[in-house]
């Protein structure tokens, strides 16, 4: 008998988690988005509005217009690795081969890459072929059991399954192992399936409901999910398979993400908070010349602040600014968390003196 496991993040597996999910688990995985064009059109996609349909690329929460935003915003968070999505990144194959290569050639060979896609694909072997060329290590197939033999003919890479789990249909995914297990499948990933803006309606007509203690996942795919487990750890021997769970995104890969691309972009002033989010003060509301002499007037060194033009404002630390605000000045005073993306915003703000 098999053992179920449970990660630090209370998703469960038996086996190994692979490279791709423990990068994932610490923050350490850059996510990026090749394109929003898809060739099929599955209802319970969670691919948001924003994203789905157009040709972009993201890197994280970065929009990409030149191949150094890619190789910056991996530095930027510390990043060991890649997951490659989209959209159907591989309708864009010359494109992804080339950030394959660009991120392999700029980290190393041990810069994991991971890559997901339908499988439904025309010429499965010329693509396969392309992709293990190029370096990638590890493949995620959504839904075509014979794109997965085609990507099993070469053995130095990994290759699996990554699907949702509907409640209920446990049999299902039951009978999905057996053929991955039977044909030398590394892994299967198996998602809790989640609400989101664009498949909402599709499942209120499925009779889904929000399970009470989260914002997205679906009641009653845990515990599809369980069973299918139970029934692995007697009935399977190799096949690695990890249930990855609505919580484990939200609190271990985002928020661990945060904090290393908020240890990359902190100033020397500003401290980190435990979710991820960046502390500091902020003085606004007046001429920020104004308020560059009021600091000076109280012997404010310019390594403890920073003029943000952006937002019309100048930051300092959380220390400095309780301590100004005793002085009365003419301007506001507040304390802001500020979520760190490429395009950072202030996720709550406490005000001092207003």
């Amino acid at each position: 008998m098999r053992k179920i496991s449970k990660t630090p993040c209370n998703s469960m597996f038996i086996g190994e988690l692979t490279d791709g999910c423990k990068l994932c688990i610490k923050g350490e995985k850059l996510v990026l988005f090749v394109t929003g064009k898809c060739n099929v059109n599955c209802e319970y996609c969670t691919v948001s509005e924003k994203r789905y349909g157009k040709d972009e690329v993201w890197a994280n929460e970065k929009k990409v217009e030149k191949d150094e935003d890619i190789i910056n915003e991996a530095k930027t968070c510390s990043s060991s690795g890649a997951g490659i999505t989209g959209g159907e990144p591989l309708i864009e194959l010359e494109r992804t081969i080339k950030y394959i290569k660009l991120l392999k050639q700029k980290f190393g060979k041990k810069f994991q890459i991971h890559l997901y896609t339908s499988g439904i694909l025309e010429n499965p072997e010329e693509v396969c072929k392309k992709l293990n060329e190029a370096g990638l290590d590890e493949l995620r197939i959504h839904s075509n059991k014979e794109f997965v033999k085609v990507a099993r003919k070469w053995k130095n890479w990994k290759v699996g399954m990554e699907i949702p789990v509907f409640p209920g249909k446990e049999n299902d995914i039951i009978d999905l192992i057996k053929f991955l297990e039977e044909i030398g499948a590394d892994f299967i990933n198996l998602n809790e399936l989640e609400f989101s803006d664009r498949n909402i309606e599709f499942f209120k007509k499925q009779g889904f409901e929000l399970r009470e203690d989260s914002l997205t996942a679906v009641k009653g795919s845990i515990e599809t999910a369980e069973k299918i487990l139970e029934w692995a750890k007697e009935n399977t021997n190799k096949i690695n398979i990890h249930f990855c769970t609505a919580s484990l995104k939200l609190n271990c890969q985002l928020r661990n993400r945060l904090i290393n691309r908020a240890k990359g972009i902190k100033k020397p002033f500003e401290k980190i908070s435990k979710d991820g989010f960046i502390i500091k003060g902020i003085l606004f509301d007046a001429k920020i010349e104004d308020i560059l002499n009021f600091l000076k007037s109280e012997k404010i060194s310019e390594k403890n602040y920073f003029v943000n033009k952006d937002k019309n404002r100048v930051e300092t630390s959380e220390f400095i600014a309780k301590i100004l605000v005793k002085k009365k000045p003419n301007f506001k005073i507040a304390i802001v968390e500020e979520y760190p993306s490429a395009d950072p915003w202030d996720f709550e703000l406490t005000p001092l003196n207003y």
